[in-house]
């Protein structure tokens, strides 16, 4: 965070007074019941995992959909293509590496 106010490690930021939270107040657990906590929660532990970039790049993609972030059905089809054609196009970039 900038500025020349530091936020000891473990606090939350409250929304309303941008003031850190202790991680057991009512403020923190409030957070705890937010759609965008849980997401960020399983996304920091899934990043833990040390991922590949492919499977990243995955998730990325059903957190989109998840989300409805492609609009509709169709778009999410099309997104997945899209990333399929990453996956193929690296794939080959790859093999032409190793010879």
């Amino acid at each position: 965070m900038s500025g020349s106010g530091s936020i000891e490690a473990g606090a939350v930021i409250t929304e309303q007074s941008g003031k850190a939270a202790e991680p057991d107040s009512k403020g923190a657990r409030q957070i705890r019941t937010r759609s965008s906590y849980l997401l960020f929660r399983q996304l920091y532990d899934f990043l833990k995992t040390n991922p590949d970039m492919a499977e990243i790049l995955r998730k990325f993609y059903e957190i989109l959909d998840a989300k409805g972030g492609f609009g509709s059905r169709r778009n999410a089809e099309y997104a997945a293509e899209s990333l399929d054609m990453v996956f193929r196009e690296n794939a080959k970039v790859n093999e032409g590496m190793r010879r």
